[in-house]
Order: C-alpha cells, then sequence, then structure tokens
C-alpha cells in the first residue's frame, strides 16, 4: 500500500488514517482482511521512483513513521506469503489472510498512533543571561505583564522600558540594548523589556522602534476585555514588522468571551500572571 503511495503521488504524501477492512467475499467463504488508507498529497505532486527496500527488517530508521509502518504491514505480508507457499502440506483453501498475523494489529495501532497531531508546545520565556525579551501591548498593559513575569521570576529578570512613563532604563535604540544585554550576563539575567503603545495613529514609529532593538524574543500583550477587532488591527501591524513568538493575555477572567484573542493567531504563553496551561484559551 504504501509502495503504491509513493509510487502515485511521491514521499511527501501523508497517510493521515488507516484501517483494517473485511471483504465478506461470496457467501462467507474466501474472506479476505486488507487495509484501507486517507492519503494527503501535497501540491505540486512529484511522482517519485520507490526508494525503500521491501526485504528491510522492521525499523522505522530515516523513513517517515507512518509511511514505515504501512510498509511493514507490507513486508509481513510479503514473508506470510512466502512462508505458505514453502511449508510442507495441504495450503489453505481460501488465499491467505495476512492481517490476521500475531503482529498486525500491533503494526496497525502504532499506525494510528501517528497519525493523532501532535499537540503544540505552549511557549516559554528566554531566560538566558543577556536574553532581550520584547513584550509589546497597548498603554499599560505590557508593563503589567513584564511585572508580573518579573514576580514570578524574580532571580531571572532585569526590567527595562522602551516606551515611556518607566522608573526603569530607558532602551532608545540598538545601542542601548546592546548595553543593557551586556549587563545581564554580567549579572547572570535576561532583559525583559515592556514597549506601551500609546496612539494608534502612531503605530508606524513606535513598531520601527520596537524592531530596532533587535530582540531575542517578541511577545504582545493584549487584554481579553478589549474589542476584538481593536486588538486585531495593531495585533496584525506588529505582527507584520517582528517576528512574534507568543501572546501574553490579562483580564481573562473578567470576560465572557475569553476566546476571542485565539483568533490572533498567536499561541498563549501567559495568562493573568501565570504561565498558559495551553496554547489557547
Amino acid at each position: 500500500m504504501t509502495r503504491r503511495a509513493v509510487d502515485l503521488y511521491g514521499p511527501e504524501a501523508r497517510i493521515v488514517s488507516a484501517d483494517s477492512v473485511l471483504d465478506p467475499g461470496l457467501g462467507g467463504l474466501l474472506g479476505r482482511r486488507h487495509v484501507e488508507a486517507t492519503v494527503m498529497v501535497p501540491a505540486p505532486i512529484v511522482r517519485l521512483a520507490p526508494s525503500v527496500d521491501p526485504a528491510g527488517p522492521h525499523t522505522l530508521g530515516a523513513r517517515a513513521g507512518i509511511a514505515a509502518l504501512l510498509d511493514d504491514a507490507d513486508t509481513a505480508e510479503d514473508r506470510i506469503h512466502a512462508f505458505q507457499a514453502a511449508a510442507p502440506g495441504p495450503r489453505p483453501s481460501g488465499p491467505p489472510v495476512s492481517t490476521e498475523a500475531e503482529d498486525f494489529d500491533a503494526l496497525l495501532e502504532r499506525l494510528r498512533s501517528q497519525t493523532d497531531a501532535p499537540e503544540e508546545r505552549v511557549p516559554v520565556l528566554l531566560d538566558g543571561p543577556g536574553d532581550l525579551v520584547l513584550v509589546l501591548g497597548t498603554s499599560d498593559t505590557a508593563f503589567a505583564v513584564v511585572q508580573s513575569m518579573a514576580a514570578r521570576l524574580p532571580e531571572a529578570f532585569s526590567l527595562t522600558s522602551a516606551g515611556e512613563l518607566s522608573e526603569w532604563p530607558h532602551l532608545e535604540d540598538v545601542r542601548d540594548a546592546t548595553a543593557a544585554r551586556a549587563e545581564g550576563v554580567e549579572s547572570g539575567t535576561a532583559v525583559l523589556a515592556a514597549l506601551g503603545l500609546r496612539a494608534f495613529d502612531r503605530l508606524g514609529p513606535q513598531l520601527g522602534r520596537a524592531a530596532a532593538l533587535r530582540a531575542d524574543q517578541v511577545w504582545l500583550a493584549v487584554d481579553a476585555r478589549h474589542k476584538a477587532e481593536e486588538t486585531a488591527e495593531w495585533v496584525e501591524a506588529a505582527k507584520a514588522r517582528l517576528t512574534v513568538s507568543a501572546l501574553a493575555v490579562v483580564g481573562a477572567r473578567e470576560t465572557r468571551t475569553p476566546e476571542t484573542v485565539n483568533t490572533l493567531g498567536i499561541p498563549l504563553g501567559w495568562v493573568d500572571g501565570s504561565h498558559a496551561p495551553r496554547t489557547v484559551l
């Protein structure tokens, strides 16, 4: 089955499901089991010759997990056919049913486990000495998030500001950011910098300042109580200028619809002062 899928669709084809199906035959006779698989084919389709040795042992090696498991099923069937052909004594009255072999169910179960989508990992703060983490948000939201992060790990971070109205050291440009990194290396701490957006009509210059700092990691701080369309406007502008790693949310417990932040398309890493248990609300 896998060899046919590879011949037809190339090695990038993905098996998304597989099931063992019993053909009843005629009146319950000459029944035979086979595997039906659903294949997802990326575009464009490139037809390639199969590169897997059908006589190889049951090892995953460098082959893709799902394709390898289906190949193992094919190989097991070939070996059972060869064994039955060489075995002394009367031949079975019907065609060999290789899916009844003891190891077939185990192979099928392993195949199904390979098709389960892995859970997305919750983003974590960079906390190495000298790492620069920028938290960008509206008004005072960014400063509140940075304070909650530092409160959770008080010995891991030093605080700075890339915006206004803060008593923390101020980062104006990349030279200030470099100096803050150097101090972080000396003190064994990462640098948390907050940039509070003050005016939507001046997003361009503010995002330009954020990009100029060349942070190692960028978080966007959003308030779940704000209108979803207003939040999406500045978030999309930030995503266009910066490489955004994660989302930090405040006010999730104070609104009936905190899940609206999921539409921003950024994995959740921090919520209401704590590490997020999952990537969505």
